[in-house]
């Protein structure tokens, strides 16, 4: 008799997340994530056990380094009680703007994309078909028609029989959770060589305000770097980076947000799955004096209605170990019995995740978060690009509490920020015609005290805090926006944000779990993701990598 092998173990090298989901009924029926990763910063600065105290750091080792060198500069700023120069305010406005608008267009083309539309699909559409659908979805049509041309076909073709292919799921065209005719998958993906080129760009005109680098000369203590390689605010480079982002900021308005409108018509008969109810931001962008940020701070609970508290600090509680029943305790920390393969970290400096909560609510963070706080602050601005979007989508503000919403969600932000991006350059213009504006504030440290740094990233709501005593750090911890979407349950039973969207969202197929990809994707967790499902109704247990 041959004894069942067990399925090799799984590996993590790096930060991973861990989502299983039981599927009855062809639904998810309850859900569990967890992980590990590295959230203390004395490990990244290698602090030792003998009392070696870790030094200032605006650059963890994650993909999230301008994030965090901000919100760490904030978090001393906030200790020094130091107010930054307005040129500091706009030149970071604009390090912050130009990565934000990257990060949004590479999710959607470039990460995303084929959870919503199919390359295989695509090349089955009818070009011409699909340059007059151009004509109806993008107000300037004659920006897309040429990609509707032979060579772009090829071009698709080329890359759904190279690498491209498996990236992609091309394999996968006929997937039954896929909407829409070729003629709308050919026209998203069209786009995507386009997209690559803006985010050159955007790259190219963070280069030319020498914004970049390891050092953050943008981002550092006070204000902006004074050094001879620190950002460079001569005409030249404010004007070839204005030319560059106009460019963006009309593909941006003209393409990423037509597209990103069409995925959400075509989705709209979804717009009840992937609710997660409660949202945090705490707001960024900030004006001068007397003006408004452009995203506010805030919570929203939508069982509470469309309206925005103001978010505080204080009000912040992370649950280290919670007290789950057996049952959920075996799952969040991935012991699955005899037969099952185990997860095992080859590092041992990475801890099991947090479980952070606002006032007791679970938030999710991000971009939907922003745009519905700053919807329900009245925003003027992002209010009017929303409710013209949300006509054009068959959608209404409260819908966006969905996985097509989130998706939106980006666009919409990119769209909001390019334009206001443009301002801040005018207003550095104005500043700077005007004599040399002083960049950088004079700051010392007080012996004693603590500092909270609050940013928003392209993932959400980012926290650092610095605590010194008696001239030295003796505490520097952050708390990142993929803890707020994909921790585990409460010690009450609350589910995070992740688990609650994840909720009777059906799946075709366990094997290809589509819906559940899209879900998870659309919080864009910012490591290596695995999802395990068991299918009670096939009586498998199935693991895929959605990252």
């Amino acid at each position: 008799m041959t004894t069942p092998q067990r399925p090799p173990d799984i590996i993590c090298a790096e930060n991973t997340f861990v989502i299983s989901a039981r599927l009855a009924g062809g639904r998810v029926a309850k859900t569990w994530s967890t992980g590990k990763m590295v959230h203390n910063m004395d490990f990244l600065l290698g602090a030792t056990t003998e009392g070696e105290a870790p030094r200032f750091a605006k650059r963890p080792a994650c993909i999230c380094n301008d994030g965090h060198a901000l919100a760490a500069a904030r978090a001393v700023e906030n200790l020094a009680d130091v107010q930054i120069p307005e040129a500091a305010r706009l030149v970071r406005n604009l390090a912050q703007g130009l990565q934000l608008l990257s990060d949004h267009l590479t999710h959607f083309y470039h990460f995303s994309l084929s959870d919503w539309l199919n390359l295989g699909r695509a090349l089955r559409a009818d070009a011409g078909k699909t340059a007059k659908l151009a004509e109806c979805s993008c107000p300037r049509p004659d920006q897309g028609r040429a990609a509707f041309s032979s060579e772009a076909l090829q071009r698709l073709t080329a890359l759904a029989q190279g690498e491209g292919g498996a990236f992609f799921a091309v394999e996968h065209w006929d997937h039954p959770a896929y909407a829409g005719g070729p003629e709308h998958h050919l026209l998203v993906f069209s786009h995507s060589q386009a997209a690559l080129d803006i985010r050159a760009k955007l790259a190219e005109a963070r280069k030319l305000l020498r914004c970049t680098g390891p050092g953050h000369p943008a981002y550092q203590i006070g204000g902006l770097s004074k050094a001879a390689d620190g950002p460079d605010l001569s005409p030249e480079a404010r004007n070839g980076c204005a030319a560059l982002l106009r460019q963006s900021a009309e593909f941006i308005r003209n393409v990423f947000l037509p597209d990103a409108v069409l995925v959400a018509r075509l989705y709209r008969h979804e717009a009840d799955l992937g609710r997660s109810g409660a949202f945090l931001s705490w707001g960024d962008f900030p004006a001068g004096e007397r003006g408004e940020a452009l995203l506010p701070g805030g919570v929203v609970a939508l069982d509470q209605g469309l309206s925005a508290q103001a978010a505080q600090w204080n009000q912040v509680r992370v649950e280290q170990e919670p007290a789950w029943a057996d049952a959920d305790a075996s799952r969040y920390r991935l012991r699955f019995g005899s037969g099952e393969p185990e997860y095992r970290w080859t590092n041992d400096g990475f801890h099991w995740f947090a479980v952070p909560r606002y006032a007791g609510r679970a938030c999710e963070a991000g971009p939907l978060s922003r745009m519905l706080v700053a919807y329900a602050k009245g925003g003027r601005a992002v209010r009017d690009e929303m409710d013209r979007a949300l006509r054009q989508a068959g959608l209404s503000p409260q819908s966006l509490d969905s996985t097509v919403g989130r998706m939106l969600a980006r666009a919409l932000e990119a769209a909001s920020v390019a334009k206001a991006a443009l301002g801040w350059l005018d207003s550095l213009d104005a500043l700077l015609g005007g004599g040399k504006a002083p960049v950088q504030t004079p700051w010392s440290l007080p012996h004693s005290g603590e500092g909270v740094g609050l940013a928003e990233i392209g993932r959400g709501a980012l926290a650092h805090r610095v605590r010194l005593e008696n001239g030295r750090i003796v505490e520097h911890d952050y708390l990142i926006p993929s803890l707020w979407n994909f921790s585990p349950r409460s010690a009450d039973g609350t589910p995070s944000p992740l688990e609650r969207a994840l909720a009777a969202t059906p799946v075709a197929d366990s094997a290809h779990p589509l819906e559940i990809l899209r879900a998870v994707h659309a919080f864009d967790p910012c490591n290596a993701c695995v999802i395990r499902l068991e299918d009670d109704d096939a009586g498998k247990t199935v693991t895929v990598r959605a990252k």
